[in-house]
C-alpha cells in the first residue's frame, strides 16, 4: 500500500523460442504458438487482466449457513417423497423469508 491506494501490480510472463538454423519463419511461429499454449502464460494473464473482488465475511457466513439449511431440507423433502424442482424452490423462498435473507 502505497499513500493510501493500492499499486496495481505488474506481472510479466514470458516463454522464450529461439530460432533454429534454416527454420523458416511460419514454423518458428506455430512452435511459438505451440509453447504459449502448453505454457499456459495466455489463460494466466487472461485471468489476472481483471480483478475479482473478494466476498464479504458476512456474505461468506450467510451462504454457507443457506447451504446447510438447503442440504437440510433437501433431505427432508427426499425422506417425505416430495422432492420436485418447484416444490425446492418453493420451501427455499420460504426459507430465505423466514431467514431474513
Amino acid at each position: 500500500m502505497i499513500n493510501g491506494k493500492y499499486r496495481r501490480r505488474e506481472v510479466f510472463y514470458m516463454v522464450e523460442v529461439k530460432r533454429k538454423p534454416n527454420e523458416s519463419t511460419g514454423s518458428l511461429m506455430r512452435r511459438f504458438n505451440r509453447f504459449v499454449q502448453q505454457s499456459g502464460v495466455l489463460l494466466k494473464a487472461k485471468t489476472d487482466q481483471f480483478r475479482q473482488k473478494r466476498s464479504t465475511d458476512r456474505k461468506e457466513k450467510m451462504s454457507a449457513i443457506m447451504g446447510t439449511h438447503l442440504a437440510d431440507l433437501r433431505k427432508r423433502l427426499e425422506k417425505m417423497g416430495k422432492y420436485d424442482e418447484d416444490t425446492f424452490e418453493e420451501e427455499k423462498r420460504k426459507m430465505k423469508q423466514k431467514l431474513g435473507l
